[in-house]
């Protein structure tokens, strides 16, 4: 029996490891993102070289928030990244996706631009190019 809880307690160490970092996201075609999430109501350009160097200062995680026309980014455990000089309160909504898409995205959009947008019922998005990131994650209440 106790061989037995020692196996079970490593699987399942093992399998937390291998999934420690769940994938937040999707990227669509712009016509596909239109289609399923509505018009862009607000939208923030920010540089693809600047997203993309805020992606490296991170592990997992970049969080978005467009308030009043502004944008924050955060990364991992809230870390403000940009603006250097924001404050963010641990009620304030943010959402997430993967680094890795970010990177994936700016990459195959290839253009120098990139918009963080916000659409029908605030439902958040990034396109560069022909391609936008969606399916988004809002912390809190799920929180990384």
């Amino acid at each position: 029996m106790v061989k037995f809880h020692a196996l079970l307690i490593s699987i399942i160490f093992i399998c937390n490891i291998s999934y420690s970092q769940n994938i937040v996201g999707k990227i669509y075609s712009n016509v596909e993102a239109n289609t399923l999430f509505g018009p862009v109501t607000v939208s923030v350009q920010i540089s693809s070289s600047q997203l993309y160097s805020l992606t490296t200062q991170t592990t997992n995680y970049l969080m978005f928030r467009i308030l009043s026309g502004n944008l924050t980014i955060l990364g991992d455990k809230r870390v403000v990244l940009f603006p250097l000089n924001s404050i963010v309160n641990p009620q304030d909504a943010f959402r997430y996706l993967s680094v890795s898409l970010i990177q994936k995205v700016i990459k195959d959009g290839n253009t120098p631009l990139t918009n963080i947008e916000i659409r029908n019922n605030g439902i958040l998005t990034i396109t560069n190019g022909t391609f936008t990131l969606e399916e988004s994650v809002l912390c809190p209440p799920f929180c990384p």
